[in-house]
Parts: structure tokens; C-alpha cells; sequence
């Protein structure tokens, strides 16, 4: 069993003890031809975040040692070849999306490889990829709920990689593709959970007591996204794999904000939109917090004051929300939903709200408004009562 660190190793220097995460130590074998076997950590990293990315490169590792010694986008009749090939080919429907979208493919394409790469796609049928999507919905402990999203999810993905197939000229791939057209899946519930502004001041004075680095840029993170309704992706930006070494790619910077006025163009749509964060009551103490000298780069920080992880940012929220007692269906994300709730809650102007969350139109804004099933549930309670008093 791996450890909570797989790979760390340290090295004595002559300005003390430096950290790395090894290939070797994993495999020695395999590292010799892994192209970033040894990876010095962050001087400054906590244990947690040393644990966190050692397991990511680990992650990485195990992935690239999956694809053994063929070709990387040898196709040879299985399941997991054709994952393989979805993901590597130069022509894969991968290369054409945002970072974001393709760590969401591969997150579906990790459930295909774990359960079922090594079937032949010849002797698949659809009722076999319904007997997948069962198990894939199954709980992921006894008692838990349901994760139908990602059996959804990877149903998705296996009739991309079908299509992907057939359009690389396998018959069998095209076969099987074809019996799925008719079959329906399970879709998850729209989420109706959102982030007041009591769960929102509860996180982050739960994260404030933590007194580390850790729990401030979480309480900046919850704060600037619930002010400022943006997207998750526009207050963390995201780390984006090009070939020999990773990149940030970020618009929520200190150096964006002069004077505190923050002007971007978001993620999704390209809109413009200015934020004057000095009047954010929750945001701007907060980043007031900052010491001067981390004020530089991306506001919120993770690892070794590196611009942090949609991994991280996830993980370390749940942590805190758990803390502070909140709903464990809360999410992240739902700092955004809440937001527009609470604004057309209290009276906003629709058009005036739907521009602050840079939708394309009111209608998808009204999709984010959680308050509208409790309006629904109000009026049926007034109709009852109506009901009870006639004679």
C-alpha cells in the first residue's frame, strides 16, 4: 500500500534538507525513461500540500506507466486502446478544448480505464454498457448516495471515444456506437444547492481559524466568488500542460487590480466586465490580509505560494466546509448559484445581474436563481391555506 507521499525523497544539502518527488521510487524501471522522474518540491510546502503533490505526480506517473510500450495511440481492439487513442492521437477532439473541459474528459476516461479497458469493443453490447452504467452510479461507500453524474459523465465519454474510433476507420467501434444511439441514460438533478451569505461568512471564519496561509487565500477564493459571482475558473484560473511543463493561465491577479479595481474578460464567454473590489465587504478585508510581500501573481495561492489547483481548491474546501459544519452537498461552485440567488433575492434587477454573471441570457440566469422552487413551494403553501378556509 502506498504511502500518503508516494514517491518523497530527501536529500541532505549544504542549506539543509531539500525535498523531490522520485519516479524511482515508485518504479525504478519505468523511470528511466519517464521524461520528469525527479521534481524538487517546494521549500516552503506544508506536509499537506507535500502529500497532495506527491500524490499528483504519482497520478501521472501511474498514467503514463498504463500506456506500456506500444505506440501512444496504437489501437488494439480494447476498451483501453481506444481511451488511449482518444487521448493521444494528434487529431483527438481533446486538443480542440479548454484545459478545463479536457481534465473533465480525462476524469471519465480514468472510470473506463479502471473498470473495463481490457474488454474487446467487438464483443461489447449495449446492454453491457448498461450493466457499466449501473455500477458506475453505484455509491461510493455502503449507505452513500448515488453518483449518477459520473456514470452519466463517462457514458458521454464512451460514445465519444466510439465516434473518435469510427472516424479512424474501425468498424466495430462505428458498430457499437450505432446500437448506443437509441438507449437513454440517467441524468443527475440539476443542483439546487446554493451558498448564502451566513455559509459564506461561516467558511471563511472557519478558514481564518486555521491561522495559516492556507485558510486565508480559501477565504479570499469562497469570498471573491460569491461577491463577485464569477466563475470558478475566472478567481483561480487553471493550470494548463503544454508538452514540456506546465503553465497558469489566470485574469484574478494583483497586478490587475490597481487600485482595486479588477477588470477582465471571463473564461467562458470572452465578456468584460470590472469588479470595484474595494466595496466587497466580505473580499477586500480579506485581501487586505495579504502580506505585502505575496502580493504579486495570482491572488489566491496554493502550493508553495503557486497559483493553486482546481484539485487543491476542491479538496482544501471540502475540508474547511466539513470544519465549520456546513452541508456536505455544498460545493464550491455553488458560491456563484448563491450569489444570484441572493441579488435577485433581495431585488437586483435581472438584466443588471445577468451582466455581472456575463451570461449569455437572462434565461440561463434564472437556471443559477435557487430560489425560484422555494417560490414555487411558498405559493403551493398559500394555495392550501386559501383551499382550508373556504367553506
Amino acid at each position: 500500500m502506498r504511502s500518503q507521499a508516494p514517491g518523497l525523497k530527501r536529500r541532505r544539502r549544504k542549506d539543509g534538507e531539500a525535498l523531490y518527488w522520485s519516479a524511482a521510487a515508485l518504479s525504478p524501471k519505468d523511470a528511466k525513461r519517464y521524461p520528469d522522474a525527479w521534481i524538487r518540491l517546494p521549500q516552503n510546502a506544508t506536509p499537506a500540500e507535500i502529500e497532495d503533490l506527491c500524490q499528483v505526480y504519482a497520478e501521472r506517473f501511474d498514467a503514463w506507466r498504463a500506456m506500456g510500450d506500444r505506440p501512444r495511440y496504437l489501437y488494439d481492439g480494447t476498451v483501453g486502446s481506444l481511451c488511449d487513442a482518444f487521448e493521444r492521437h494528434d487529431e483527438s477532439p481533446m486538443r480542440d478544448v479548454k484545459a478545463s473541459t479536457a481534465g473533465s474528459y480525462s476524469d471519465s476516461l480514468k472510470v473506463i480505464r479502471g473498470t473495463v479497458a481490457a474488454r474487446a469493443v467487438r464483443a461489447v453490447t449495449p446492454i453491457d454498457v448498461k450493466t457499466w452504467f449501473r455500477k458506475w452510479k453505484e455509491p461510493k461507500e455502503p449507505g452513500g448516495p448515488e453518483r449518477t453524474k459520473r456514470a452519466h459523465d463517462a457514458i458521454s465519454m464512451l460514445r465519444q471515444i466510439l465516434n473518435f474510433g469510427r472516424s479512424l476507420g474501425y468498424a466495430e467501434c462505428g458498430e457499437l456506437s450505432e446500437g448506443l444511439s437509441s438507449m437513454r441514460f440517467e441524468r443527475s438533478g440539476r443542483r439546487t444547492t446554493a451558498m448564502t451569505v451566513d455559509h459564506a461568512r461561516t467558511f471563511i471564519a472557519a478558514a481564518l481559524a486555521r491561522g495559516d496561509s492556507r485558510g486565508l487565500y480559501m477565504a479570499i477564493g469562497v469570498a471573491a466568488q460569491f461577491e463577485t459571482i464569477l466563475r470558478q475558473i475566472d478567481v483561480i484560473g487553471e493550470w494548463v500542460d503544454e508538452g514540456a511543463h506546465e503553465v497558469w493561465r489566470g485574469s484574478f491577479t494583483w497586478e490587475a487590480i490597481p487600485g482595486g479595481i479588477l477588470r477582465l474578460k471571463t473564461s467562458k464567454t470572452g465578456s468584460p466586465i470590472s469588479h470595484n473590489l474595494t466595496k466587497l465587504e466580505l473580499l477586500w478585508p480579506l485581501m487586505q490580509a495579504v502580506p505585502q510581500a505575496e502580493r504579486f501573481g495570482a491572488v489566491v495561492k496554493g502550493e508553495g505560494g503557486l497559483p493553486i489547483r482546481t484539485r487543491s481548491y476542491r479538496k482544501w474546501f471540502a475540508e474547511i466546509r466539513d470544519a465549520a459544519g456546513l452541508p456536505k452537498d455544498l460545493w464550491a461552485m455553488d458560491a456563484r448559484a448563491g450569489a444570484v440567488t441572493e441579488a435577485l433575492d433581495m431585488g437586483a434587477d435581472l438584466t443588471d445581474v445577468s451582466r455581472t454573471a456575463t451570461h449569455s441570457t437572462v434565461t440561463m440566469t434564472r437556471r443559477y436563481d435557487r430560489v425560484a422552487e422555494e417560490s414555487a413551494a411558498r405559493v403551493a403553501e398559500v394555495r392550501k391555506q386559501g383551499r382550508s378556509r373556504k367553506p
